[in-house]
């Protein structure tokens, strides 16, 4: 994980994706849960800042850490917009969600919509919590949320081929056809080789083909526990959507929230 990842195309397209606007329910969960265990709150990979700025809109003082300045430039600019009283909860932070040290201890320390899957090996995991660990409170909680793994997206061939996600209108009359694939599969390692294919055609009419490739782990339910007991953590609950369902075998997501035992 590095910041060259976000600082590519993606960051140009990320806020006006559907994949990313459809996405409703976790910031309610988050801005919820900032409510329930109070401030200051911690969010590591915080993008452009889609739940950072929910969560002082309700009230909490918030500090926000990414390790791209791209995404941290778009956060800047919404946090701009804010009323002067939402903007004074907001501090953003460039900075390496596996080693950081901010001289502040956390209330509540959040890891939204998958960063933590772009750490793939296991010590850089393990970097990562014993960080969250230091600059926890006592009593203080995290929750940090993974897809719960569709073992066909480890090995069908059919995810090889590029799909159609969805097509959209962005500023200056740009109209977007993006697409997905899988480019490899690496099971040995737990992660697969993504692409996704931002096809934009300007008002001039002429398309431009822009790829966003990443890697991403896979992680399994008694896998994650596990690396939050040897981190020092233990799980308090564990739910497989953000309506706070209970994990199913056809739940969408894991979210844990741990304590620091």
């Amino acid at each position: 994980m590095t910041a060259a990842l976000y600082d590519s195309v993606i960051a140009d397209f990320y806020d006006a994706s559907p994949v990313v606007v459809s996405r409703h329910k976790d910031v309610v969960f988050y801005r919820d849960a900032a409510k329930q265990y109070g401030g200051p709150v911690l969010e590591l990979g915080c993008g452009t800042g889609r739940v950072t700025t929910a969560i002082a809109e309700s009230g909490q003082q918030i500090t926000a850490l990414d390790i791209s300045q791209k995404m941290l430039d778009r956060a800047t600019q919404k946090v701009a917009a804010l009323p002067a009283d939402q903007r004074q909860r907001i501090n953003l932070v460039a900075g390496d969600m596996r080693r950081f040290r901010l001289q502040q201890q956390f209330r509540l320390i959040i890891i939204p919509f998958r960063p933590f899957q772009h750490l793939l090996p296991v010590q850089e995991q393990l970097d990562c919590l014993a960080c969250v660990h230091e600059h926890l409170d006592p009593g203080g909680k995290l929750i940090m949320d993974f897809f719960q793994t569709d073992a066909a997206r480890m090995h069908d061939p059919e995810f090889l081929k590029e799909h159609f996600i969805a097509e959209y209108e962005m500023s200056g009359g740009r109209k977007v056809r993006l697409s997905e694939r899988i480019a490899a599969f690496h099971r040995a390692e737990q992660c697969n080789d993504v692409e996704m294919a931002f096809e934009v055609t300007g008002a001039d009419g002429r398309t431009t083909r822009n790829v966003f490739a990443f890697t991403f782990r896979y992680f399994f339910r008694y896998e994650v526990e596990h690396l939050l007991a040897r981190s020092g953590f233990r799980v308090m609950e564990l739910w497989g959507d953000f309506d706070c369902s209970e994990l199913k075998d056809d739940s969408p997501e894991m979210i844990f929230v741990a304590e620091a035992s």
